[in-house]
């Protein structure tokens, strides 16, 4: 608990000095996209994707994001997205977001002697489907910063993306979600290989290959207030043996990926 209060710190300090120029920038997208529909909303978010490495150093991260709901630009917790072609039934959109986060060996003692690894910056596009069970959607990403690899996802149910916070009374949402993520060879292998300059007596040097995930959980959003509101959301992972073999993750077979977010809205 005491790691997790420390990196809660760490992690919140660095987001704001690391993500100025970031909220700026879409600050004035936003601005060129005003409606007088359109939420701004600031989020702070606790998830504990960090335990799919084998370390003890903390249970989770916590970071600070921003929250915009416009007529066709949008960001969420998950993805800032341009909306391209959207009806009843289907939508279009651009999108960018982060599938991996930093790994920084000054901040987690298991990974001392290794490289720095940034977090991704996915660009890409998401089509979705709209139905009366939910909404299925298909992304597909680069990461154009980091590991320069290639990600899909699949993805049924769960809460629509960008969904509104509040329609004039408080409600509460719960929602099954399945799918199957794929990561190429050059994306597992930034976050979970380790070079040969980084292998150890403990930690032998690994090439990991592609992985394909599939997963199945439940995602819930609380619109409490106007001006709150909360989401949360309990997935469980098939590990891929790319990933499980890796010297930098457990023997384990599954993950199960938490969390949990708060919302100001202005």
């Amino acid at each position: 608990m005491k790691h997790f209060r420390k990196n809660i710190d760490q992690r919140i300090t660095r987001a704001i000095a690391k993500k100025g120029r970031l909220i700026i920038a879409t600050s004035c997208m936003c601005l060129l996209t005003t409606h007088a529909s359109a939420d701004w909303g600031v989020s702070l978010n606790v998830d504990n994707e960090i335990g799919r490495y084998n370390q003890k150093d903390t249970d989770a991260f916590a970071s600070l994001g921003l929250q915009y709901r416009g007529e066709k630009f949008n960001i969420d917790n998950k993805a800032l997205s341009y909306g391209l072609l959207e009806t009843d039934k289907y939508a279009v959109e651009i999108i960018g977001k982060s599938n991996n986060g930093a790994i920084d060996p000054k901040d987690l003692k298991f990974f001392k002697g290794m490289d720095k690894r940034k977090a991704s910056l996915d660009l890409g596009a998401r089509a979705m489907l709209k139905t009366k069970y939910g909404p299925l959607a298909l992304e597909a990403t680069r990461d154009v910063y980091a590991s320069k690899g290639f990600s899909a996802d699949l993805k049924f149910g769960g809460i629509e993306p960008h969904a509104k916070h509040w329609n004039g009374k408080r409600e509460f949402k719960v929602a099954g979600v399945a799918g199957v993520k794929y990561q190429n060879n050059k994306t597992v292998d930034y976050y979970y290989g380790v070079k040969a300059s980084e292998a150890t007596a403990s930690r032998a040097a690994y090439k990991a290959a592609a992985t394909t995930t599939p997963y199945i959980g439940v995602e819930s959003q609380l619109n409490l207030t106007k001006h709150f509101s909360f989401d949360a959301g309990l997935v469980y992972e098939k590990r891929d043996d790319a990933m499980r073999n890796s010297p930098l993750t457990n023997d384990k077979d599954y993950d199960v990926v938490a969390n949990l977010g708060v919302t100001y809205w202005f």
